[in-house]
């Protein structure tokens, strides 16, 4: 089972997980989850396709990554 904190961040409530249950989870930092309502009150945690699985969103960001690179090579 896997614990989780809930602390206020200025206006917002963030879900503090720690890096082994990030592996356990098999997301990372800026992934987005959502949870829904299950059975019996249990909440069922699903993690949505991250960028690295949408290859335009990959394509963006290896070009923002590497802006300044083309802008002097142009």
């Amino acid at each position: 089972m896997i614990s989780c904190k809930l602390e206020k961040v200025g206006d917002r409530v963030a879900l503090i997980l720690d890096a082994d249950d990030l592996e356990a989870l098999h997301v990372q930092v800026g992934d987005t989850l959502r949870l829904e309502p299950a059975a019996e009150g249990v909440l069922q945690l699903v993690a949505r396709e991250t960028a690295a699985n949408d290859l335009h969103a990959r394509g963006r960001a290896f070009l923002k990554r590497y802006r300044r690179t083309f802008e002097r090579l142009s």
